[in-house]
């Protein structure tokens, strides 16, 4: 008897293991998604912000140039790479109504990437929001549901 507890727990704990690591290998996959872009890197900028102000409730708050401030800090050419601030105060303030839910704003503004490979070929990363929200649960998840849904409709005009 004794014997067949202990082999159920060796199991449980293997069991475990395995999925932490495929959760570990996985999950870098599931948060981050990233989708070639049909245009040249200043056009993906400009399409992806005429793409999101055209959005009702969608606010572009700030574009980080990181090609320019890591030259500026005289660090090298890393080529273009840049981030696109975006709000919806809407979904925000359902989310910030409830004091509880208020540790998300690690999360805000969200934000929408755009790079260049050495090969010239764009890129527009974004965070997998629908996918995070639901590990929040409540409000947060379904917000962050639609937020997602409405990213994805930002970015799609840009994407091959």
């Amino acid at each position: 008897m004794k014997q067949s507890v202990a082999k159920v727990v060796v199991w449980i704990l293997v069991g475990m293991l395995l999925m932490g690591g495929i959760m570990w290998v996985t999950m870098p996959s599931l948060m981050l998604v990233e989708h070639k872009s049909a245009l040249g890197y200043e056009e993906t900028i400009a399409a992806l912000n005429e793409s999101i102000t055209s959005k009702p409730n969608w606010k572009v708050l700030a574009l980080n140039d990181y090609k320019k401030s890591i030259q500026e800090a005289g660090h090298g050419d890393i080529g273009h790479s840049a981030s696109i601030n975006i709000c919806n105060p809407f979904y925000a303030s359902k989310i910030l109504a409830n004091a509880k839910d208020r540790g998300v704003t690690a999360f805000m503004p969200l934000a929408v990437g755009v790079y260049e490979d050495k090969a010239g070929q764009v890129y527009v990363s974004q965070l997998n929001i629908g996918l995070l929200g639901m590990m929040f649960g409540g409000t947060i998840a379904e917000v962050m549901g639609m937020a997602g849904q409405d990213v994805k409709e930002i970015i799609e005009p840009v994407v091959k």
